[in-house]
């Protein structure tokens, strides 16, 4: 399976709670289960699971030289008095992740690449959240970065860095101009798996209008859940679950099996009428997931230059025009006073 794979390759072993306890199971890495992560309209496939919507902040310089290494910035702000909902339906610290998408050419910096200074000033960012390639066994797409999930309140100001290293025409295939980058950033589990089972981190609603025929509490039921396109189901064991049956309006019995996490209504009782679509439990997800996209610009150093100067032979330019204009009002004042004016 190539998720499995991916996820062990960049090294994920040492992550903890992700959308289960399981290391492999880290959700910013389901991404590499799909050829293109991002659509033509800028969607990232992240947004296919994460049905809430958070903002998300970008910050990085509007231009660079080639070779230069800047930070990029990625704010992901959240309420840091709320927990989310853990596998066990436990409250559990929030997670934090992101996806980064350079333009072809720019990378991850090497450490020997990232300038001291810049070292030093985030060296705390760049140990707690390192980003690492989504494509480990493909390094032709090294543009593409995660920054797989860590606990929110061990990240200063919630903000990640990434030293980025830009390229140098000379040397790669890139041309000087402006470029785009895109940036997916999450807080908190996924509300849908990636074969469109729901997580015990959203609402369950009535699936058929009827009458609800029993309610039982202390259920264990196993779900089939895909970490990842192309990873295959895995059976979850789920234990003191809630189970709802519900008489249709055809007299056909249908069964609603909820997870541990989401809060099954007062109103939901044994008699009661529902219609299709209406809330069985309340909403447990407090995070969410924004994309962002920003340009910047490979700039010519040799451009900059041909501007230095022109910017220069203009300043010259302007100071000769005042020294003349003071000259020939010297000469006007004179032939005033020679002509008694």
């Amino acid at each position: 399976m190539r998720k499995p794979l991916i996820a062990s390759a960049i090294g994920l072993s040492v992550l903890t709670t992700g959308l289960f306890t399981a290391p492999a199971h880290a959700w910013p890495s389901f991404a590499a289960g799909y050829d293109v992560v991002r659509d033509s309209a800028g969607k990232v496939v992240c947004a296919n699971c994460h049905l809430g919507k958070k903002p998300t902040e970008v910050e990085f310089p509007s231009s660079v030289m080639p070779g230069e290494v800047f930070p990029l910035k990625i704010k992901v702000p959240y309420d840091t008095k709320v927990q989310e909902v853990g596998a066990d339906g436990s409250p559990a610290k929030v997670q934090i992740g992101a996806y980064i998408e350079l333009p072809k050419g720019f990378r991850l910096a090497d450490e020997k690449e990232i300038p001291a200074e810049l070292k030093n000033e985030y060296k705390e960012e760049f140990e707690k959240a390192p980003a690492v390639p989504l494509y480990a066994d493909k390094p032709e797409r090294n543009n593409e970065l995660i920054i797989n999930q860590v606990e929110g309140d061990t990240i200063p100001e919630q903000e990640f860095v990434v030293p980025v290293k830009a390229p140098d025409p000379a040397k790669d295939k890139i041309n000087f101009g402006k470029y785009t980058v895109w940036v997916g950033a999450n807080r908190g589990r996924g509300q849908v798996y990636s074969n469109g089972t729901p997580s015990n981190n959203t609402v369950y609603n009535a699936p058929v209008a009827g009458t609800i025929a029993k309610v039982e509490t202390g259920v264990t039921f196993t779900a089939n859940l895909e970490y990842g396109k192309g990873t295959g189901d895995v059976p979850f064991e789920y234990t003191n679950g809630t189970r709802v049956t519900i008489t249709g309006e055809d007299s056909k019995p249908t069964v609603v099996d909820i997870p541990p996490g989401p809060k099954v209504l007062d109103t939901v009782k044994e008699g009661t009428k529902v219609t299709a679509g209406q809330p069985l439990t309340n909403d447990p997800n407090i995070g969410g997931f924004a994309a962002e996209e920003r340009d910047i610009v490979l700039q010519d150093p040799q451009r900059v230059a041909w501007l230095l100067a022109f910017l220069g032979a203009a300043f010259v330019c302007q100071v000769l025009l005042v020294l003349k204009k003071k000259q020939v009002e010297k000469v006007q004042e004179l032939e005033a006073e020679q002509q008694g004016i």
